[in-house]
Parts: C-alpha cells; structure tokens; sequence
C-alpha cells in the first residue's frame, strides 16, 4: 500500500577516451624511464653501498601485482573487450621491474603497476556491469514475451517477469550504471545484477515446478543454501506464485498467499533483510491527491521494512483476496477500491498471518524475494 520513489535517474558520467588514458600513462612510462636513467648517473658519483638494494619483500611485491594485473586482463578478455593496450602496459611494466636495480627506482615501478591494475580494474569492472545488465534486460524481455498472463477483468494481457524488467531491478541496475563514477560504483552494479540474474533462473525454474504452493520448493532451498543462510530463520517470498514461504533452519513452518507489486511499481526480487519492525504506524502517500498512486493516510498493524525506500512486508486489512493474479487489476471480494490491483512494491499480507510473521522475525532476517 506505501508509496515508494525510485532513484532519480543520474547522467552517465563521460568517461575519458581511451587514447588520452594511454597517453598518460604511457607518458608515465617515459617518465619512469628518465628518472632510471638519471638515478643510473647519479649512481656512477657514489659508492656501490649508498645504494639500498631491491629487497625480497620488494620482490614479491612486484610478482603480487603483475600476477593482479594478468589476472584483470583474463577477465577483462571473457568479455571480448579490447586489452592490447594493457598487454603492453604489463609487459613495460616486467620489463621495468627486473631493470630495476635500487630499491627506489623498484619501488617507483611498482606505483606505476598499482596505476595500471587499477586503470583495468576500472574498465573490467565496467564492462562487466554492462554485460550482466544487458543479460538482465535480455532474459527479462525474452521471459515476458513468452509468459503472460490475460487479465480478464480489464481485458489486458501482462507479461510475467516484470519484476525484473525496466521498471523494476533491471531500471536499478541502469541506475548504478548512469551514475558509476568509481570502481567501486561498477562493483555495487555487478553484485546487483549478479544477484537478480541468480534469482530470476530461480524464477523461472520454479514456473515449471509443480510442487504444492504450500510445501518446500527446490528453488527456494537452493536460495537459502546460495545466499548461507539455510541454517536460520528465512522469509521466502515467490513472486511467479504470490506465495510466501517461511522456514527454520530448513523446515518450512508456515506458508500463505500474499499480494505482491504492480507491474507499474514491483516489488524487490533479491537477497534482503528485515531492517526494520513497526506495530502500529502509518503508512502517508508520497503522491499528491489526484495522483493514480495517491491513498489517503493508512494505519498499518505489523510493518517490516526489508529494502529502503518503502518496501515493506506489512497487513493490508482493506485486503479479502490474496494470491496469483491480485497482483494484477481484479474485483476484490472487499469492495475496497484500493484492493482492486497489486501493491506499491510491498509483500501484503492478511492481517493474522503478518501477526505471526512480525512475531518470528526479527531485525535482520534474511528475506529472499524471486
């Protein structure tokens, strides 16, 4: 029922031409290389011992990250991305490091390796963010165009797997992507996407599952072993079925149907947690009146929050009918007109069973959502 807001969409940062990042640190090479030569005259006027000599310790260093830097690169080649250009970078820098013959002249080269390894990671990063994303987009689109659902009361057909499409995590993955301006930033959108791709396979798998809805699936076990956490209280919640499933250190202890997001505005699939508890509260719009998405001000029995934003798990007592298909725009057997489609982005649930769920959880239950 709560109104939620996705990130605005940041502007793509520009990132640098690639020949201007060669020429810098090529020129960085150059650079290197003078200094060398200069230390190697400077040499010539001292004695051989006010020289310090590379140590072992130095050594192992240089193999440490020129073994980085090779391993980026095999990485960076699974995506049939262009590295001549750091072929040629690692080998200056091999070169560089067996001609070193003092400790500071070693130690500069070693900066330089740093710099490169962490120019590739950079771009490794990126593209395999932009891989993972276009996957994401790809098996999405390709899902919904085989699987849909007629809706019968307004006459529209629905794609299944919406979810994972545009307006839901696919659109976040795009999001990290728009406004990556770091390494790190690429790092987050291929630990987001990796993640919706393990549970969109779970998604589909089970589509062919014919298990009863309220006995232990297959996918929701292999979750709970994929994300560790087979061993405690787990929250399972199976958007293709509008089932939740709840178990305990592998035991299913409870499971019913729930109503999950519009296709207009998802609920999250993902690995979360229970970050927060409330009994009561009050769920206010963030929609002005007149908005489609506007509701008036609504209190809220049990609210366990499991993502930022509004996302919560919660009771939704102007709720009768719950399970596959209320997701979609139907006729509720409550005449409530706020029950006549699928939530916000919350899990709803019928008021005594979010009762039990809000007392078996607690602050940082794994929820898993597929």
């Amino acid at each position: 029922m709560r109104h939620f807001f996705r990130p605005h969409t940041r502007q793509r940062a520009r990132p640098k031409r690639p020949g201007l990042i060669t020429g810098f640190l090529v020129g960085c090479l150059l650079l290197l290389s003078a200094c060398s030569g200069s230390s190697n005259s400077v040499v010539k006027n001292h004695k051989e011992s006010d020289i310090e000599a590379v140590s072992a310790l130095q050594k192992e260093q240089g193999q440490l990250q020129l073994a980085t830097f090779r391993q980026w690169i095999g990485l960076l080649e699974q995506y049939q991305a262009g590295t001549s250009t750091y072929h040629l970078e690692y080998m200056h820098d091999q070169k560089a490091l067996e001609a070193a013959q003092s400790a500071d002249v070693y130690q500069g080269v070693l900066q330089t390796v740093d710099q490169h390894v962490k120019s590739i990671r950079f771009a490794t990063l990126k593209t395999e963010a932009t891989s993972l994303e276009k996957q994401l987009s790809q098996q999405a689109s390709a899902w919904g165009k085989t699987h849909t659902y007629h809706d019968d009361y307004n006459g529209t057909t629905y794609q299944l797997g919406y979810e994972y499409g545009p307006d839901g995590v696919d659109g976040f993955v795009q999001d990290d992507l728009s406004g990556a301006k770091t390494a790190t930033d690429y790092l987050h959108a291929v630990q987001d996407a990796d993640m919706f791709l393990v549970n969109f396979q779970a998604y589909q798998a089970n589509a062919s599952d014919k298990t009863p809805w309220d006995k232990p699936h297959a996918t929701d076990v292999q979750l709970m072993q994929h994300y560790n956490v087979f061993n405690q209280k787990v929250v399972v919640v199976s958007l293709g079925e509008e089932v939740l499933r709840v178990y305990d250190h592998g035991k299913l202890v409870k499971a019913f149907h729930v109503t999950t997001g519009r296709p207009e505005k998802p609920s999250l699939p993902g690995f979360w947690h229970v970050e927060e508890k409330q009994s009561p509260t009050v769920f206010k719009s963030g929609a002005p009146p007149g908005s489609p998405d506007w509701y008036p001000d609504t209190p809220i029995n049990y609210a366990m929050l499991y993502h930022d934003g509004g996302y919560y798990l919660h009771d939704s007592w102007w709720r009768d009918d719950y399970g596959f298909g209320t997701q979609f725009p139907h006729a509720d057997s409550s005449g409530d007109s706020f029950s006549f489609e699928g939530s916000h982005g919350c899990i709803n649930i019928a008021t005594s069973n979010a009762a039990w769920l809000y007392g078996f959880v607690s602050v940082n239950t794994p929820v898993i959502i597929y």
